[in-house]
C-alpha cells in the first residue's frame, strides 16, 4: 500500500512540474559553476576541471580566505543581492588580492573601493552585440573579437595601473589594474563565459587567458555568495548535490517519502487492537503435575473430577487457538486444530473423546488415567497453548 501511494506522489508530481529554470533570463539568472543551465557556468567549470586545472568551489565567506593557503585565485561572477558580500569581507578580499592573489570579478554591476587609490564600478552601455581587442595584451592573446549580451555594461577603474582590454567607442568590457602585490581582472559581461555564450566568437579563449598568468594555488569559483555554503544559507555541503535537482520533483518527492516513512513508524508503533494477554509460564514440570495429579486421583478416587479440570481448560485453550467458540463439535475442533498444527485429526479426535467420556464417569485405570494426562499436556506443549 505505502509503495502504491509512494508511486502516485511520483506520478502526480511529475505530472504537475513546473520548470522554474525557466523563470530565469539574461537579466536575472543564478550564475553558480553547480548550474547547467543556459546562464549557469557549468561548462566552463567542467572544462576547467578535465583540463587539469586546479578548480574548486569556494563555499566560505571572504574572511576565509586568508586562512585557505592552497586558493590563488578567486572567481567571482555576479553575486546574487540577497548574498551580497557585507564591507568587512570586501576588506579582507583587498589585503588577500594584496598579498600576490588574483581575483577575476564578473559582473554587470560592479562598485567596490578596494583601497584609498583603486575603485571599481561600472555603468550600462550600448555595445551591440561584439567587442573587439583594444590593445595586445596576455589577455587579448589569440582574440579577435568576443560576443556580447544585449545587457553588457562598461567598467571604469580608478587606478593609475588599470589597462583596458577589450571594449568598443561605448566603453571597457575587459580591464585589469594592480592590488599591492595582486591583481584584478574585470569582465562585464557573465554572458561571455556562461553556458550559452561561452561558444560564440573568441569568447571561450579569453575565458582561458583571464585565467593563463595567475599565481600558485588552486582556482576557487565563489559559490558562497549565490547560496551555498557552510553559513547553512543552501544546506552546507549538501547544496552542490541537491544544486543538481533544482527545478526538477525530487526535493518534493524527498519530503514526501520522508513523510510516509514516518507514517509508517508511527502506524507500527502504536496498537490498532485489543491488548493481548501475557503468557503464562509453567511453574511445574509436565511431569510434576501428571504425577501430582495421579495421586490425588488414586487417594481421592475422583478420576472424573480430576480429568474435568484438566480436559475443560485444554478445550478451552485449544477452541482460541484454533478460532472457533467454545460450543463447536470435538469433530469440528479436532479438525479445525489439527489443520492449523498439521497433525493428524483422528488421533487429536480419539484423545478428546476419550477424555470426554472419562470427564463423563467412565472408569479409567491409574496407567490410562496418567497416558490421558500426558497427552494432553503434551498437545499444550507443542502447541504453545
Amino acid at each position: 500500500m505505502i509503495f502504491g501511494i509512494l508511486l502516485t506522489l511520483i506520478a502526480l508530481n511529475l505530472a504537475f512540474l513546473v520548470d522554474k529554470d525557466e523563470d530565469e533570463t539574461e537579466e536575472k539568472s543564478k550564475r553558480s559553476t553547480y548550474r547547467s543551465t543556459p546562464y549557469g557556468i557549468k561548462a566552463l567549470y567542467s572544462l576547467l576541471e578535465e583540463s587539469r586545472y586546479p578548480v574548486q568551489r569556494l563555499e566560505h565567506p571572504f574572511t576565509d580566505l586568508p586562512g585557505l593557503h592552497n586558493v590563488g585565485t578567486l572567481v567571482m561572477i555576479d553575486a546574487e543581492e540577497e548574498f551580497n558580500p557585507a564591507p568587512a569581507e570586501f576588506e579582507s578580499l583587498s589585503k588577500w588580492i594584496a598579498s600576490g592573489k588574483l581575483c577575476v570579478l564578473v559582473g554587470r554591476k560592479i562598485s567596490v573601493p578596494f583601497d584609498e587609490h583603486t575603485y571599481v564600478a561600472t555603468q550600462l552601455a550600448g555595445y551591440g552585440k561584439e567587442a573587439r581587442v583594444l590593445q595586445p595584451t596576455d589577455l587579448t592573446r589569440g582574440v579577435t573579437k568576443i560576443s556580447l549580451s544585449d545587457f553588457a555594461s562598461s567598467v571604469r577603474v580608478q587606478s593609475s595601473t588599470a589597462i583596458a582590454h577589450v571594449g568598443s567607442d561605448a566603453g571597457t568590457v575587459v580591464a585589469d589594474t594592480k592590488l599591492g602585490k595582486g591583481r584584478i581582472i574585470i569582465l562585464t559581461d557573465p554572458y561571455v563565459i556562461a553556458n550559452n555564450g561561452i561558444s560564440k566568437a573568441d569568447n571561450l579563449t579569453l575565458a582561458l587567458n583571464l585565467l593563463a598568468e595567475r599565481p600558485e594555488g588552486d582556482i576557487a569559483f565563489d559559490e558562497y555568495h549565490h547560496g551555498y555554503g557552510i553559513s547553512g544559507r543552501a544546506g552546507g555541503a549538501t547544496a552542490g548535490v541537491m544544486a543538481y535537482f533544482s527545478g526538477t520533483p525530487v526535493p518534493w518527492m524527498m519530503r514526501q517519502l520522508g513523510l510516509i516513512i514516518l507514517l509508517f513508524v508511527f502506524s507500527k508503533g502504536r496498537r490498532f487492537a485489543r491488548p493481548l494477554p501475557l503468557k503464562r509460564e509453567r511453574r511445574t514440570t509436565n511431569l510434576e503435575f501428571v504425577s501430582s495429579m495421579a495421586v490425588i486421583t488414586r487417594l481421592a478416587r475422583a478420576t472424573d473430577i480430576a480429568m474435568q479440570s484438566i480436559y475443560t481448560e485444554f478445550r478451552r485453550r485449544l477452541c482460541q487457538y484454533a478460532g472457533l467458540p467454545p460450543k463447536s463439535s470435538s469433530a469440528a475442533l479436532a479438525e479445525a486444530a489439527s489443520r492449523r498444527a498439521k497433525k493428524n485429526p483422528a488421533r487429536l479426535k480419539a484423545l478428546m473423546t476419550r477424555c470426554e467420556e472419562v470427564a463423563s464417569g467412565a472408569p479409567a485405570s491409574d496407567s490410562e488415567m496418567l497416558k490421558l494426562v500426558a497427552g494432553v499436556r503434551e498437545l499444550e506443549s507443542s502447541l504453545k497453548l
